[in-house]
């Protein structure tokens, strides 16, 4: 969806260098965003300052407009994984949103309910499979669709619930049987049809 031919006044294109912040948690919210072009990584910060990736966002993806519903707080904290383009739509309210708007404001709608069922599907994840299905599950994710991005160990520990600790270990055996890059520094996988034939396998082991 190309917000340009929604809104004219209330959009204005930002460049943000790789690891520069978009957003801070509990900053009031001042509209929402549209990557136009890069990676926006969406993070929990704990108590102590520790940062946890929770959601991606690539090109053609809003983030940011659960304020439009709640008028509350940014919850967690934007950040650029690449250099990006980033569309800031000033808009601050739902009502406000669907005068200007009303196609985008019930596309917005349909995304609020889509990531509610994500994230109940992810708890599910964590409660019900083992660290490696949920490493597994994750590097699938993450490669599959975000290849261009060089994934870390820790970002696939923070997006699969799993301490770092856990994920090199374990990708150290992946790569000892094959399904990830034996010469790599980082986890990238040989295949992923071996990769997913490999997480099927564990289902029925």
């Amino acid at each position: 969806m190309d917000i340009r031919t929604q809104l004219t006044h209330q959009i204005e294109l930002k460049s943000f260098a790789k690891k520069q912040v978009v957003y801070r948690s509990g900053v009031t919210a001042k509209g929402f965003y549209y990557v136009d072009e890069g990676l926006v990584g969406l993070y929990q910060v704990s108590e102590t300052g520790k940062e946890s990736l929770l959601r991606i966002y690539g090109p053609g993806s809003f983030f940011g407009y659960r304020s439009l519903f709640t008028n509350q707080h940014y919850p967690s904290t934007a950040r650029a994984m690449l250099d990006s383009k980033i569309v800031h739509v000033d808009v601050n309210d739902f009502k406000s949103l669907d005068l200007a708007a009303p196609c985008l404001a019930d596309f917005l709608m349909k995304e609020v309910c889509a990531e509610l069922g994500e994230a109940e599907k992810r708890l599910m994840q964590f409660n019900a499979f083992s660290a490696k299905k949920r490493i597994l599950d994750t590097i699938y994710y993450v490669f599959h669709t975000y290849p261009e991005y060089p994934w870390t160990y820790r970002e696939i520990g923070e997006y699969s619930g799993t301490d770092t600790t856990t994920v090199i270990r374990y990708c150290k055996t992946l790569k000892e049987s094959g399904i990830l890059e034996s010469n790599s520094r980082k986890p990238l996988p040989v295949s992923l049809h071996q990769l997913a034939d490999y997480r099927k396998s564990l289902l029925v082991n």
